[in-house]
């Protein structure tokens, strides 16, 4: 039995004839495999193009992306420079309204401003503490000599009130800077009685409250002062508080005891009179 039995030969034959260069059967199958072998190479140029420029451009919007965000922390830093101008113009700008409202209530004769109202408690405080507690030193101060007249001895004691007001309470707006010690020896070299024990206690108690009164008006916005530079020279009775409680009609002020309290502003505002001291009529 050989192969040609079965067709084998004739198999074997259209094999190797398929394989032949030069057989057509074998030029189309090879043609085949060149563009498959071109169409992945072109896929894959494709692919290394596609992907070049997807970085080309995600390094372009990258960098935009870097400028405007560059560009845009600095427009928020100019901006955030902008708002701290705008809110110290603003704060400037409430703090002129709380002057002016404090300057209107005072001209009003009300207490519209917490500034104010604090104001009107200081100047209060500072009148009870001359009008009482400094009168009370004074006494101390000055005690009767000999035969001394009520005038001369009130006159004396009224100006011992006098350098205790300059002492405690100038400057008004600053804090105290003096020592108790310092004040008691400038007291002293006026010729004043310090050595008793009832004055320290009762000085102690006064200076106190003197530098509470000060430390308080340094901590407001708008301050007030002590009006020293008044001038009494025909300043009318209802623009004074006598020291002495009961005087006759036909008196002049003689000299400041305590300036009045004044309100600082353009336009400064007396929250108290000064307290002056006049001659008493009929005393000897």
């Amino acid at each position: 039995m050989d192969r040609s039995t079965y067709g084998f030969d004739s198999e074997d034959r259209e094999h190797d004839e398929f394989m032949e260069p030069g057989s057509p059967r074998g030029w189309g199958a090879g043609k085949k495999d060149k563009n498959q072998r071109d169409t992945a190479a072109w896929c894959r140029w494709l692919r290394e193009q596609v992907a070049e420029d997807i970085k080309r451009q995600t390094e372009a919007l990258t960098t935009r992306t870097d400028a405007r965000t560059e560009a845009l922390l600095r427009r928020v830093d100019g901006l955030g420079e902008r708002l701290d101008a705008v809110a110290r113009n603003v704060e400037l700008l409430l703090d002129a309204l709380r002057d002016q409202g404090v300057r209107d209530a005072i001209d009003a004769g009300r207490a519209t401003s917490d500034v104010h109202r604090r104001h009107l408690e200081l100047a209060q405080t500072y009148r009870t503490l001359v009008t009482q507690a400094l009168r009370d030193l004074g006494r101390l101060l000055c005690p009767k000599d000999g035969d001394e007249g009520r005038t001369e001895l009130a006159r004396r004691r009224a100006q011992a009130v006098a350098h205790l007001v300059v002492l405690l309470f100038q400057p008004l707006d600053q804090p105290m800077s003096s020592t108790p010690e310092e004040i008691v020896a400038r007291l002293r070299a006026l010729g004043l009685a310090t050595e008793g024990t009832q004055f320290r206690g009762q000085f102690a108690a006064v200076f106190r409250r003197a530098a509470e009164l000060r430390e308080g008006m340094a901590g407001l916005a708008l301050t007030a002062e002590l009006d020293f530079a008044v001038d009494l020279t025909g300043l009318p009775a209802d623009h004074y508080q006598p020291w002495e409680q009961q005087q006759a009609d036909d008196v002049q002020p003689e000299f400041l005891i305590a300036p009045a309290y004044v309100v600082g502003g353009d336009r400064p505002q007396r929250l108290s009179r000064p307290i002056v001291f006049v001659t008493p009529t009929g005393r000897p």
